[in-house]
């Protein structure tokens, strides 16, 4: 073989071992390219169940908003026909309609505040306050009002048995007024729903590292355990007063406040207790 050939040869080889090369580097990139695609296509797949699982929500929500906001509605329109047609009954009626005036008042917020909070636009407007003193007004505003009970078959109207519990000292904190109030009221509302008889206890216990603790507890028939692992999502405790979103707002605002919320079933009594913790301030100078 002449060298002019064998030099052919080489560069043959030479060549051929660039195409294989460039075969195993197109290859790889191949290899690549169909795992990013797999891989994307997982993703997909997941935020196409997750769209579905949101349309699906917002179709229950739709439906149990329109279905509750129709109950009260339908009751006020009822009762004001019943005063025209029989005046005579007009204190009952009044008192009718002014229980279903604010079951339709706490639905339509509950209702803005949920829609509020899935595109997240609920806003806190916060300022330093007193805690023990806004949660001693939510108190003595809720002693002063009376609740359908039921004893036996009957509805009876009750005043919540509402005890407290505070520190002598102020316990500061900067938060939003309003909505912490919010929270105790849903919290001291739930406790009574399922507390036809007994005592509720409000306490607040001092800070320690720097976060307060807020329970509210009740003689009640407790947490059923179905729900349990469920307590704070939407429509979690459905009931004839109520649709579950007390508890779910609450959670919200709470966490937004840098707290957190928990409910659990009373170790060696009836009811369960509901707590919730917020950062506080220094009240030294």
């Amino acid at each position: 073989m002449s060298s002019e050939q064998s030099e052919v040869i080489k560069r043959q080889n030479l060549e051929l071992q660039r195409k294989n090369l460039e075969l195993t580097q197109l290859y790889s990139d191949l290899r690549e390219s169909f795992e990013a695609l797999s891989e994307l296509n997982i993703k997909l797949r997941a935020v196409n169940d997750e769209l579905r699982m949101r349309n699906d929500i917002q179709a229950e929500f739709i439906n149990v908003a329109a279905h509750e906001l129709r109950t009260p509605t339908q009751s006020i329109i009822g009762y004001c026909e019943m005063l025209e047609m029989s005046p005579d009954g007009s204190k009952d009626y009044l008192e009718r309609l002014s229980r279903n005036a604010d079951r339709l008042y706490r639905l339509i917020s509950d209702l803005l505040d949920v829609t509020r909070l899935e595109i997240g636009i609920l806003k806190l407007i916060k300022s330093e306050f007193n805690l023990t003193s806004i949660v001693s007004e939510v108190i003595n505003d809720m002693k002063k009002k009376t609740y359908l009970s039921t004893k036996g078959n009957l509805e009876v109207k009750v005043k919540p048995n509402i005890k407290s519990n505070f520190p002598s000292s102020p316990i500061m904190v900067h938060a939003d007024r309003e909505r912490i109030a919010q929270v105790i009221i849903n919290l001291l509302n739930n406790a009574i729903k399922f507390t036809n008889s007994g005592i509720i206890t409000v306490s607040i216990k001092p800070a320690v590292r720097n976060l307060v603790t807020v329970s509210v507890k009740d003689t009640g028939r407790g947490i059923d355990s179905e729900i349990q692992s469920k307590l704070f999502q939407k429509f979690s405790a459905m009931s004839d007063k109520g649709i579950g979103l007390g508890l779910f707002i609450s959670k919200n605002i709470i966490e937004a406040h840098g707290g957190s919320i928990t409910g659990k079933n009373n170790k060696h009594a009836r009811g369960a207790t509901f707590s919730f913790t917020l950062p506080t301030i220094s009240t030294k100078k």
